[in-house]
């Protein structure tokens, strides 16, 4: 064979075939040492190859849902905001629009290998989850062998923000309890799961992150209730009350770790609320300086700078106006929708996670658009799933089935 030949085969084959970088790509938000390190694993196995292997036909497929037509237009619509920033040059304007191919090109390959490697995508999820847990592990170790053991903890990957770690763990912890645990065959396998859970918990809980916490509670919860799992629920329960007593017996101070006031989330907020009312239609642009000052609540010391306002719907509104929220809106209810529609099949996972990342995006996080970051596991992983769902249904093919066009 020619290597004509052999290229023209190797593209015949489709984006499916970046399983494998996908999930390095993936693991990489927990193992990797920084986000720089991250962004080039991305660029050069995920984004190189799928400009070649991405063809006309899987475009028309993916347009085939609703949820990938507003992610695309919302995206592109953050990216062109840049255009009317007061603080707007056509250097940094490109910097910040260029995310917008990035992000694109990970939602499709996202959906090609979910709808078309069902047996690769269990595998990829199963790694990741795993690579979490390993994480988890060696980050609370690195961490306090120097820090108090009240000390809350970073990890030590691409992601190293306490509470943005948190959420990635908890949606982990989501794929655990309503994917992998209840599909486990064998004790042993069960047992096995149910420990990567406990491991991802205790992560958690030692992050000292209030919302991830609430969240992951609540959705599990949730969705034990709707899967109708009462056994599990209870299990659930116990698992984490012996994990709650272990840690306070070993003497972690939990109130030290979580007593921190509102962490100026209150003043924060109202800054921006303040920027919004200012710009409601168009906002300020994706280029806008997003830092914000708020008086510190210790006698002497100057005000604090916040480099974001802490609500990714916040910030949306901020950098695109009212028609940003809107968009964000709707993407988020059609997301849901489909979360639903795969909950009621027996796969509540998906929904489980989107929920997570919803719930604590009300209080950390900034740019939808953006490269390589937290937010593009705890949000944009479950929206990419889901629009591979609704892509399938509506184009007339199964979700596990072959490529199509």
């Amino acid at each position: 064979m020619s290597a004509a030949s052999r290229a023209a085969a190797w593209r015949a084959r489709g984006p499916e075939q970046l399983t494998v970088p996908l999930v390095f790509f993936l693991a990489g938000f927990f193992l990797l040492p920084s986000g720089k390190a991250l962004n080039n694993v991305y660029y050069a196995l995920v984004l190189a190859p799928a400009v070649v292997l991405l063809r006309a036909a899987d475009w028309r497929w993916l347009a085939a849902s609703r949820l990938w037509r507003l992610a695309v237009v919302l995206l592109s619509y953050l990216a062109l905001s840049g255009l009317w920033s007061r603080e707007f040059t056509i250097h940094d304007w490109l910097g910040e629009a260029k995310a917008l191919s990035y992000l694109v090109v990970y939602l499709a390959v996202l959906a090609c290998v979910r709808a078309r490697r069902p047996v690769a995508w269990e595998w990829l999820v199963k790694a990741v989850v795993l690579a979490a847990a390993a994480a988890t592990l060696i980050s609370a170790v690195l961490l306090y062998r120097t820090a108090p053991w009240a000390a809350r903890l970073d990890y030590y990957g691409a992601v190293y923000n306490a509470n943005e770690a948190a959420t990635l763990v908890g949606g982990c912890l989501m794929l655990v309890l309503f994917q992998l645990l209840p599909a486990a065959r064998g004790p042993w396998r069960q047992a096995g799961w149910l420990g990567v859970a406990l491991i991802l918990a205790a992560g958690i809980a030692l992050t000292g992150s209030r919302m991830p916490q609430a969240a992951v509670a609540v959705c599990a919860a949730l969705g034990l209730a709707l899967s109708r799992q009462w056994r599990l629920l209870g299990f659930a329960a116990v698992a984490l009350a012996l994990m709650i007593g272990a840690l306070l017996a070993s003497g972690y101070d939990y109130q030290a770790a979580v007593a921190r006031g509102d962490s100026y989330r209150s003043a924060i907020w109202q800054n921006f609320a303040a920027r919004v009312a200012r710009s409601p239609w168009l906002g300020e642009g994706i280029l806008t300086d997003d830092s914000t000052q708020v008086a510190s609540r210790s006698v002497g010391v100057p005000a604090l700078t916040m480099n974001h306002p802490h609500n990714v719907y916040l910030a949306t509104t901020l950098y695109g106006g009212l028609p940003a929220l809107a968009m964000l809106v709707g993407l988020v209810w059609l997301a849901l929708v489909q979360g639903a529609l795969l909950a009621r099949g027996g796969e509540p996972a998906w929904l489980m996670m989107l929920l997570v990342g919803l719930l604590c995006m009300l209080t950390d996080g900034d740019r939808l658009l953006h490269a390589p970051r937290g937010i593009w596991f705890y949000f944009w992983l479950p929206v990419g799933v889901l629009l591979a769902r609704e892509a399938a249904a509506r184009s007339g093919h199964a979700l596990a089935a072959g490529p199509v066009g």
